[in-house]
């Protein structure tokens, strides 16, 4: 599933951050709510991350219906089965999102967040998708557009090779402006889309954009060309923005909802 990049420990522990942050609890709640999920029904998190959505969908889906995640990371598959250890309906595996272990036809929902734009092959992720849902299933996919975000930096250069840098790790850096005919070729129809933007302009631990700095600093290093030092200022350049409020951070993932048909 996550084709270009893998997410240790520590950086699902920094991911998991970012997920617990305002913005990232809402976007959980619009998903949901645009899956119409009712107690007893299944569903299929692909890409479950470190179990947040699995663990929230759980709640609405009660003890009569079931939760199944899948990811290729072990770290984010640990912490996924942490959380939901006293929900005996959720379930965790590895496994990758264009070779799914279930049968045809097993979920009335799927869920998939910010996980095909790590794909290769979005196109045979999407009809696995397809064939797992059962006829009126339900499926709701979020990725983001990487080209709409932006920073406020003094130094604009380094800003772009930090992003740049980050964006190595990417099988698809623009996904949203081909996903809905995507969905469509795949077999989806009455296939809809959503914007879900983040705006920052304050500098603050309860932000999306605070703990997407730290992500950076403690990934890019190791992953890139970037030295620490660079990503460091690029990330003190930031933090001096917040503390003379003059800090932006803009960034929009997109929403797709669509039905398998009858």
């Amino acid at each position: 599933m996550n084709d270009t990049m893998d997410f240790d420990e520590r950086a699902s522990r920094r991911a998991e951050a970012i997920y617990q942050t305002r913005d990232m609890v809402e976007a959980r709640r619009r998903t949901i709510e645009a899956l119409r999920l009712t107690p007893g029904a299944r569903v299929l998190d692909v890409g479950s991350g470190p179990g947040l959505f699995a663990d929230e969908m759980a709640q609405v889906v009660g003890p009569a219906g079931c939760v199944r995640g899948v990811d290729i990371s072990e770290a984010m598959v640990g912490i996924a089965r942490a959380r939901c250890a006293d929900t005996p309906w959720v379930d965790f595996q590895i496994a990758d999102a264009v070779s799914l272990p279930f049968e045809d036809e097993s979920f009335d929902a799927c869920v998939s967040v910010q996980t095909l734009e790590f794909v290769a092959d979005v196109d045979a992720a999407l009809r696995e998708f397809h064939r797992a849902l059962k006829p009126g299933g339900r499926l709701a996919v979020s990725d983001a557009d990487w080209g709409s975000t932006t920073w406020r930096c003094k130094d604009a250069a380094l800003c772009d090779r930090v992003m740049a840098g980050w964006l190595e790790g990417f099988a698809h850096q623009r996904l949203p402006l081909t996903l809905k005919r995507r969905i469509e070729a795949a077999g989806f129809v009455d296939a809809s889309a959503h914007a879900i933007p983040v705006l920052d302009t304050v500098y603050g631990p309860e932000r999306f954009s605070f703990h997407f700095i730290r992500m950076f600093q403690g990934v890019l290093p190791e992953r890139t060309a970037l030295a620490q030092e660079e990503v460091d200022a690029w990330a003190d350049d930031l933090r001096e923005q917040g503390e003379a409020g003059a800090y932006f951070f803009a960034h929009y993932r997109y929403l797709f909802v669509a039905e398998k048909p009858l």
